[in-house]
């Protein structure tokens, strides 16, 4: 399954990067996260709650940085689990930032493969859960950088 958006923030380019690779700072943007820390220059750990339809979950996973050219592009690979509910999530992210009068387009794609409890609610559940939680995070994300 493939989502693809996109969104602007009324804040320069370089400040939106900076917030994004200031993982304590992203950590609290992202909604459900728990906990995320750095393992090395380029892996990070963490875990997420997410509601998807009527199921909770919890995974644990990791994200690694495939391609990095700051200010414009980031390239991520996603892996993920909760074994109470069987369920696993494999994800290429993509993500550019352009500079648009008034601030920065965050533009993103997010390839997903998953598996296991959570698949069985199909697309339309999915892509309603994303919307969510991406406009969750973009309001975060304003609220950082815009105050």
């Amino acid at each position: 399954m493939q989502i693809d958006d996109s969104f602007v923030v009324h804040a320069p380019r370089e400040k939106v990067w900076e917030l994004f690779f200031d993982i304590g700072r992203m950590g609290q943007c992202v909604p459900g996260v728990e906990s995320i820390e750095r393992v090395d220059d380029v892996t990070y750990r963490g875990k997420i709650k997410i509601k998807v339809g009527p199921v909770a979950a919890a995974f644990n996973g990791t994200a690694a940085l495939k391609e990095v050219d700051p200010p414009r592009r980031v390239v991520a690979s996603l892996e993920g689990d909760d074994r109470s509910i069987a369920s696993f999530v494999k994800a290429t992210f993509t993500s550019t930032l352009s500079s648009v009068e008034g601030g920065t387009q965050v533009a993103y794609r997010m390839d997903v493969n998953l598996r296991g409890r959570l698949a069985q609610f199909g697309t339309a559940v999915i892509n309603a859960t994303a919307k969510k939680v991406t406009a969750e995070f973009v309001g975060n994300v304003r609220a950082t950088l815009e105050s």
